[in-house]
């Protein structure tokens, strides 16, 4: 008989718990911990965080705005979320991020539930952990996107569906029929109309392929769909129905139409890629569990050809898993825009096919491969080895530091090994996820200063804010970064749709200044552009402020903070 205890832990009279208190642990520090210490990075975060947070203080918890502008971007569940963290720990970072790291965390305990009741405690931990662990999961787990809170919501109605279709639950059928018709509306409030089209897309060639249909067809189905529409509706009408009140046709146009059809059928918001993208994307994102990924795909297509054509009991809930992977990549990589997060709905099924094949370093029925141990071992410890120049030419980080970091990897990656070949695989798989979590506790420290000095102009844009004179607002040469719309709310200039105003000529912000209320504008532009506007005749410009952006190109594409007034000799002589 198999021990289902974990090594070393041979005391724990029920392993269950242990499992349990293990992956509350680690999600503890791979989501939470240095949650505060990275600033808001990339053009999403502080967009977001400062649409929750004007929700938050002015009270008008329908109509989302930016910079007291109606923006229709995204529905409200996640601004609801962020606010929930507001309240609790304040207007910054970590506020911001810990309502998205919390629905993260139920996500991967829903894993572990579902788990244990399909198969094993053993099997839903390592699957969570798997989760929990993969190189995209952890990544949004720290940001503030919509991506997540989506995602969550479809494990929940996917998951629920599987448990009432495969009659898991005899007693309370109805009950996860019913909690997947809530699902689908908070995915819905999490993201629109995609919150539908995913699950239906899985569901509805899964009841094909195992003839599933037929048995659910009965008198009392007609009833159960009624009511379930109507609590989907309820669900998703607590926001839809007052903002569609309040807005009418502006939010119609510019988050049905706009956000939905035309974001998917043109690249109207300039994000395309490759049709192969999501393909790279799903595997690079489950990384460092890619193998196992890739193991369990190959077996899978190899069947048919060794005859093994029958749809056994334990196969349906791998057919299920394999189109919830596949049916949200096909569907996308159709889409004229492309982004990783579109496609984040298909991790928790990644992670329960790497459990499942986690799990038979337990099984008696066949031998896993050594073959993806080793492959994660050495790329691991290769990703360290190659860290070290990177951190220090990208992000500027010191020699020391990058060192330490790339050492960190390289000894998780060999203790990972050494526990392979001294202990056995089964004491290597369950202690890799503590080694990927003393990782990102080193990163904390060693890598996200240099990553948000990156990624983010948080310092110059409360640099900004501290020198506005009266009146002086802010516009962007060339190019421009969001971090403003957190940290310096309301200096930039904005347009109508509150996008961040861009100039390209002193003509242009000659034009500013004489129908601006004050004298004088702020101007944040790369270095490269801001030594050209310092040589205007017609402008006299002045430094303010700079930020070092990017060691890799510095000190080009530093950033730089500068006054423009108009030159007062010019201005004389036009004069006369």
């Amino acid at each position: 008989m198999q021990n289902n205890r974990l090594p070393l832990i041979r005391e724990i009279n029920n392993p269950e718990n242990f499992y349990l208190i293990a992956l509350l642990l680690l999600c503890a520090v791979v989501f939470f911990y240095g949650l505060g210490r990275l600033p808001f990075v990339g053009p999403d975060e502080p967009r977001y965080a400062e649409v929750a947070r004007e929700m938050y203080t002015t009270g008008d918890w329908i109509t989302p705005r930016l910079g007291g502008i109606n923006w229709f971007e995204k529905p409200a569940l996640t601004y609801w979320l962020l606010a929930v963290g507001y309240s609790l720990f304040g207007e910054n970072e970590f506020g911001a991020r810990f309502g998205i790291a919390v629905v993260a965390t139920f996500g991967a305990l829903l894993l572990y539930f579902f788990g244990r009741r399909a198969r094993s405690a053993r099997f839903g931990y390592l699957s969570a952990a798997a989760l929990v662990t993969c190189g995209l999961w952890p990544g949004f787990a720290r940001g503030v996107t919509c991506d997540l809170t989506l995602t969550v919501a479809i494990e929940i109605a996917l998951l629920s569906f599987f448990l009432w279709e495969s009659k898991e639950s005899r007693v309370g059928a109805d009950r996860l029929w019913y909690v997947f018709c809530f699902a689908l509306g908070l995915a819905t409030l999490a993201k629109g109309l995609v919150g539908v089209a995913l699950p239906a897309m899985v569901i509805a060639p899964y009841l094909i392929l195992t003839g599933a249909w037929r048995s659910q067809l009965r008198p009392r189905l007609i009833i159960s769909i009624m009511f379930g529409a109507l609590i989907f509706l309820a669900t998703a009408a607590v926001w839809y129905a007052p903002v569609v009140a309040t807005n009418g046709r502006a939010f119609i146009d510019e988050f049905i139409i706009g956000h939905h059809f035309q974001r998917y059928l043109s690249n109207k918001y300039r994000h395309p890629q490759p049709f192969y993208f999501f393909s790279l994307v799903a595997l690079a994102g489950s990384f460092p569990w890619s193998f196992y990924l890739l193991s369990s795909v190959g077996r899978t297509l190899v069947r048919p050809w060794l005859g093994q054509t029958e749809v056994r009991p334990t196969d349906r809930l791998h057919i299920f898993l394999l189109l919830w992977i596949a049916a949200p990549i096909a569907f996308f990589s159709f889409s004229g825009s492309k982004l990783p997060g579109y496609i984040l709905p298909i991790f928790p099924a990644v992670a329960l096919i790497i459990g499942g094949e986690l799990e038979r370093w337990w099984s008696d029925e066949s031998r896993p491969p050594v073959a993806p141990q080793l492959l994660i071992a050495a790329l691991t410890a290769a990703a360290g080895i190659g860290a070290v120049p990177l951190l220090q030419r990208e992000l500027g980080v010191s020699a020391r530091d990058a060192w330490l970091m790339g050492s960190v990897v390289v000894l998780a990656a060999a203790v990972h090994l050494g526990l392979l070949f001294f202990k056995s695989g089964r004491v290597a798989t369950l202690y890799l996820p503590v080694g990927l979590a003393v990782i990102v506790v080193a990163a904390a420290h060693l890598v996200f200063p240099g990553l948000g000095n990156r990624e983010s102009l948080k310092s110059l844009s409360l640099m900004a804010l501290q020198a506005a004179r009266h009146s002086e607002q802010l516009v962007f040469l060339i190019n421009n970064n969001q971090s403003v719309n957190f940290y310096a709310t309301g200096l930039p200039l904005r347009d109508a749709r509150s996008e961040l105003v861009i100039v390209k000529s002193t003509e242009e912000i000659t034009a500013l200044i004489e129908a601006g209320r004050g004298q004088s504008i702020l101007i944040m532009t790369p270095r490269r552009w801001g030594d050209g506007l310092m040589k205007s005749t017609s402008l006299r410009v002045e430094k303010v402020g700079e930020q070092e952006f990017n060691a890799s190109c510095s000190p080009d594409c530093d950033w730089v903070l500068l006054r423009a007034q108009k030159n007062a000799a010019v201005t004389a002589t036009l004069s006369h």
